[in-house]
């Protein structure tokens, strides 16, 4: 595979399994890319990706987020948040994730994870050395404002880094790669609109002296619309090969049941397989 060539993974929460089901396919086909960079849900699973884990992969995608701890009143009551990110992370990360981090950290590999430092008021990116031992660097990437906690880490508050950026194409450019695989979550149809009145209201009342990154928030759709243009430019010059849902399975942001998260992971897994000959032109070009 052409060494100049960045993998580019959009979040997505649950979708993310979407995800899952795609880098299962590239890591059965031998593909691993010496630059990986995720938002999101798909920071953890760039992580189980690159170094091998396909069946923990599968199991944080669909099993955990179908947890009966994971949503609602059971995270409510244990975490005191609509999300239980604290169980998901003990009960599906932390078991193995000293040894993946180990795994990656030995590799040639380089993976970047996107996540937002409320302290600072701005979109930072981890790489595999500054990730932290105890994973609360990775739970913090994928904690969305409102659903859970910021996580501090060494002094500074982290949240999410989909508050800045969906789609990291401009820093994967940065790094010197000027041909991208980019994997999305939204099918074609998939319409993005912006916070409704209310969420506004408790993004106001719950982070109130974070001026920046509720301006951030404001201009959030504007700010996916351009990341994804930028990606179709990308594809407009060869340089881009674009990979999303070819149907809706269902599943949203934070709601689908276990059969509708295994259709998408297994989606995920088939659209990559029935436009195999067009990756496999692209990566190899």
């Amino acid at each position: 595979m052409n060494k100049s060539i960045a993998l580019v993974l959009e979040g997505g929460g649950f979708r993310g399994c979407y995800t899952a089901g795609a880098l299962k396919w590239l890591y059965e086909h031998g593909y691993v890319f010496d630059y990986t960079v995720a938002i999101s849900a798909t920071a953890i699973h760039s992580l189980y990706y690159v170094t091998g884990h396909m069946k923990e992969l599968y199991d944080i995608s669909v099993k955990a987020v179908t947890d009966p701890h994971m949503i609602g009143v059971q995270a409510v009551l244990s975490e005191g948040c609509l999300v239980g990110y604290e169980y998901m992370a003990e009960h599906y990360v932390r078991p193995t994730y000293g040894a993946v981090l180990q795994e990656l950290r030995d590799s040639d590999k380089e993976v970047e994870i996107g996540m937002y430092n409320m302290t600072e008021q701005e979109l930072q990116y981890k790489n595999k050395y500054e990730l932290d031992e105890h994973a609360d660097i990775l739970k913090a990437s994928c904690t969305l404002p409102i659903t859970g906690k910021m996580t501090k880490v060494d002094g500074n508050l982290y949240l999410d880094g989909g508050i800045d950026t969906m789609v990291s194409t401009a820093r994967a450019k940065a790094k010197g790669y000027d041909k991208m695989l980019v994997i999305v979550t939204k099918d074609k149809n998939y319409v993005r609109k912006p916070n409704g009145f209310f969420v506004n209201i408790l993004l106001r009342l719950l982070y109130g002296k974070y001026k920046k990154m509720l301006d951030t928030l404001d201009h959030r759709t504007e700010a996916y619309y351009r990341q994804m243009d930028s990606v179709y430019r990308l594809e407009n010059e060869g340089k881009g090969l674009l990979i999303r849902p070819s149907r809706d399975c269902g599943v949203k942001r934070f709601s689908g049941t276990i059969e509708q998260l295994d259709a998408l992971f297994n989606l995920g897994w088939q659209d990559m397989e029935d436009r195999k000959e067009e990756i496999i032109k692209f990566l190899s070009e």
